[in-house]
């Protein structure tokens, strides 16, 4: 059985959860990996893997349904692989990959800085074949010298195995990722760090994090310097971060340091002539490069992280207005703007470098124009510290605060949408009361404040109850503008039953956003399951935006919702449900978000003006 299984809340054992298929799918192309595959058969799998950890519902509730085909990122061979393992329990494909790679190998590629091939060899070489204990055998040998006599180890290698294992039993180096938000702080922090030494001319955020992958493992940092001969100087400076815990290692262009809470940070200094293909290669995903490398053989080059390399006779008359190095006989780039012209294409943004239809489509200048965080007008998602009687947690400020705020964020309009108030011990005409009290207190409070070109409208976020009915009375809907409605409590329900109750909920009057649709917590919380076609399909037909929420540990709807949703026709809302004044500003989040699922500004209610997002509101 290649299933580790587990026990859910119910005492049922359970195979195939998505975080047993993830395993199942990454050790497949671990494997690949190690038995020198295709290089496609292990993105393949890599790309699957990534596809089932992201999902909002369970994939093995969507093959039951027939639809396993419809997810992407599975193809029809990894999809029939799948299919036997749900409908048998294992599958021959993956068995036969797993045959001759010992178990260990998987356990061994839990510590950090182990791969694949090093866990692999690791394995063979000190005969460890079972998973059980298969660290503390590895711990074992490298202390007693026994890794740095294995063939391309040494005595440095052992000593950084020592320490991985190490901060690996404390908890220090576990290989969980940060959510989006924390880890672009700690980024700003460190280039803003960076930036104040002279010799820094210009510097760039790598990889997931340039691209604002809603969860992120380590921080890649680029730079280019005013005088290369010091580079060992911006080096060492970088080494001197405040609260940085270890350096891992420091040489002439580049270094890596540890900063809490455990967090690995690389810097490399390259040149500024080279700086556009190494910014390119070091950003976009693996499937990406891979493309784009594809693409360029088929035109007669070849891309390295140095430059761009012919590999047969080109007309120079062409290309004469691009830097050739006639040393290396390769193209240079400063920037990655002339790279892509160069190849033909027009310039990719990060946040779409993965892999899907990008290159396809900027062949046919096909790409969508993505929409930027000066697009948005406002925010419809703001909780105040008005009490009224809710039994959820409430804000921090007033909304002549809140209002003051918006207007210094140069929005246009404002919506605040505090909890409904609690049910238990209230009557319908109490939370009516409560409500009108609540409209006549926000005129108030805000007419008193000098004539502004900022608006407001009056919100609210609603339960969504077990049943579908709102956690609202009839009579209340007279005092605001809107509804936000949300599911906050009883996940565990099917996806038919989930489905029904969401359904029901948008029939509402007055309902004109679905709050945070997933329900999940990054890195804490997996969302509910529910049918988004037919959420999206409601939405459409009801004027119903879906609700893209920029809470640092939400960023809820994913961005491949997003995508998808767009495709059915769904427009969305971007808002931060901040609690606090200093949250709005999480905005950003949302907007990469919406960047990374394909969208532009028309896809987005809150870039519309006043006049428009009124009369949308007002609609239907």
């Amino acid at each position: 059985m290649l299933a580790e299984t587990t026990t859910n809340a119910t005492g049922k054992k359970e195979i195939f959860s998505n975080k047993e298929i993830h395993r199942v799918l990454r050790n497949v192309a671990a494997s690949y990996l190690i038995l020198n595959e295709n290089k496609f058969k292990v993105i393949a799998y890599q790309k699957a893997a990534d596809t089932v950890e992201h999902l909002t519902r369970e994939l093995h509730d969507i093959w039951q349904e027939g639809s396993l085909k419809d997810v992407p990122g599975i193809g029809p061979s990894i999809g029939s692989h799948i299919d036997e393992y749900f409908r048998t329990g294992r599958s021959s494909h993956f068995e036969k990959v797993f045959k001759g790679i010992p178990p260990s190998v998987f356990a061994l590629m839990k510590v950090p800085t182990i791969g694949p091939k090093t866990a692999f060899k690791l394995a063979q070489e000190l005969h460890i074949s079972y998973p059980k204990k298969a660290v503390e055998k590895l711990e074992e040998a490298a202390k007693k010298g026994r890794i740095r006599s294995i063939p391309t180890f040494g005595e440095k290698s052992e000593g950084e195995i020592i320490q991985a294992i190490e901060a690996y039993k404390k908890g220090g180096m576990q290989m969980e990722r940060m959510v989006l938000p924390y880890a672009h702080e700690r980024a700003v922090h460190l280039m803003d760090y960076l930036k104040k030494n002279p010799l820094i001319k210009r510097i760039d955020a790598l990889g997931s994090m340039r691209r604002m992958v809603s969860t992120i493992g380590d921080i890649d940092i680029a730079a280019v310097i005013t005088d290369e001969t010091k580079s060992s100087e911006v080096i060492h400076y970088f080494t001197q971060y405040e609260g940085t815990t270890r350096i891992d290692n420091a040489g002439e262009a580049k270094a890596s340091i540890i900063v809490p809470p455990h967090i690995r940070v690389d810097l490399r200094i390259q040149s500024e002539s080279t700086y556009g293909t190494m910014l390119q290669y070091f950003t976009g995903s693996k499937a990406h490069n891979i493309k784009l490398r594809d693409y360029a053989n088929k035109i007669g080059f070849s891309i390295s992280e140095y430059g761009v390399k012919p590999t047969r006779k080109f007309k120079n008359s062409n290309y004469k207005k691009y830097s050739f190095n006639r040393n290396k006989e390769m193209f240079e780039f400063s920037n990655e703007e002339t790279l892509y012209e160069f190849l033909g294409l027009p310039f990719i943004p990060p946040e779409i470098r993965e892999g899907t239809n990008e290159i396809d489509l900027a062949k046919k200048n096909g790409l969508p124009l993505l929409v930027e965080l000066k697009d948005i007008r406002g925010d419809f998602h703001i909780h105040s510290s008005y009490d009224i009687s809710t039994s959820h947690d409430v804000g921090k400020n007033t909304y002549k605060e809140i209002f003051q705020n918006a207007d210094t964020l140069g929005y246009e309009y404002v919506g605040f949408a505090d909890h409904n108030p609690k049910t238990s011990g209230s009557t319908s005409e109490d939370i009516t009361a409560i409500m009108k009290k609540r409209k006549a207190d926000i005129e108030k409070q805000l007419s008193s404040l000098k004539q502004t070109e900022l608006h407001y409208f009056i919100g609210l976020e609603v339960d969504i109850l077990t049943s579908g009915e709102l956690a609202l009375p009839a009579g209340a809907l007279e005092y605001v503008d809107y509804l936000i409605v949300s599911v906050h409590s009883v996940f565990s329900m099917d996806v038919e039953q989930m489905t029904k109750r969401i359904l029901k909920a948008l029939s509402f009057p007055k309902v004109k956003i679905l709050g945070h649709p997933t329900g999940r917590l990054l890195t804490k919380r997996n969302g509910y399951k529910f049918d988004w076609n037919q959420i999206c399909k409601e939405a459409v037909e009801r004027n119903i935006g879906i609700e893209i929420n920029a809470w640092p540990e939400r960023l809820d709807a994913s961005d491949s919702m997003v995508r998808s949703g767009i495709e059915k026709g769904v427009q969305f809302f971007i808002n931060t449900d901040a609690h606090a004044n200093e949250q709005m500003g999480n905005m950003l989040y949302g907007v990469e978000v919406a960047r990374r699922g394909w969208a532009s500004k028309s896809d987005i209610i809150n870039t519309l003006s006043y006049k428009k997002v009124k009369e949308w509101l007002e609609c239907c």
